[in-house]
């Protein structure tokens, strides 16, 4: 008969996933790194990457020479994880994908959460806001969008024009709408943003005016 002794006090029953040196941080970085891209590739929908602005500290962003914005704030973005232990178990490599994309989709969602309201609220502030609801078409609407807003110009000296962003069935109402908007009222539309253009390249050529420059 042979006896067998109790496990060792030392012995650690937790299940490892990485036995060598290195690889669990590894693995962490690597998780990190795609979870990076997809936000960005993410973030590349509604923000053009020349316009990003990255915060080393501090809590919000000041500007001495204009007044406060109206939320200029750090946000916190959070999504929880889970793993099943069973996948792991089986060594089920396809959970990173089936585990990875949910997390970054629900980041996107608060994202975006965030980001109109922010712009929700600066719109506000300064009154430009149109009321859909109260224009008689989607074209009226429009045509006040277009003398509310001002148009701007890029750094290759291209119009920048405004983007619309819309949820699925709103965006199929719109296009119904727009394929009968009456030939007045859409030639008032494009009178007024051709107006707009022409305003853009004149404050792009009085900024451009103040620079010096030197002799040829």
């Amino acid at each position: 008969m042979t006896e067998t002794s109790d496990p060792s006090p030392q012995s650690d029953p937790r299940f490892r996933c990485f036995e060598q040196p290195g690889h669990e941080e590894a693995f962490d970085l690597s998780v990190t790194k795609l979870l990076a891209r997809l936000q960005d590739r993410s973030r590349q929908m509604f923000i053009d990457e020349n316009n990003i602005f990255r915060m080393n500290h501090g809590g919000n962003w000041t500007h001495s020479a204009r007044a406060p914005e109206p939320d200029t704030a750090m946000h916190m973005i959070s999504a929880e994880w889970s793993i099943p232990f069973k996948d792991i178990a089986e060594n089920d490599l396809s959970l990173i994908g089936r585990t990875m994309l949910p997390l970054s989709e629900e980041m996107e969602r608060q994202f975006a959460l965030n980001m109109y309201g922010v712009v929700s609220a600066a719109a506000e502030k300064v009154g430009n806001v149109v009321d859909a609801k109260a224009s008689p078409s989607f074209a009226d609407s429009m045509l006040e969008l277009f003398r509310k807003i001002e148009i701007g110009v890029d750094r290759d000296g291209n119009i920048s024009m405004p983007h619309l962003h819309v949820g699925p069935g709103m965006a199929e109402r719109i296009a119904k709408e727009l394929e009968n908007v009456p030939p007045e009222l859409e030639a008032e539309i494009e009178r007024v943003k051709a107006q707009k253009v022409e305003e853009a390249y004149a404050r792009e050529n009085a900024r451009n005016a103040k620079f010096k420059r030197g002799a040829a």
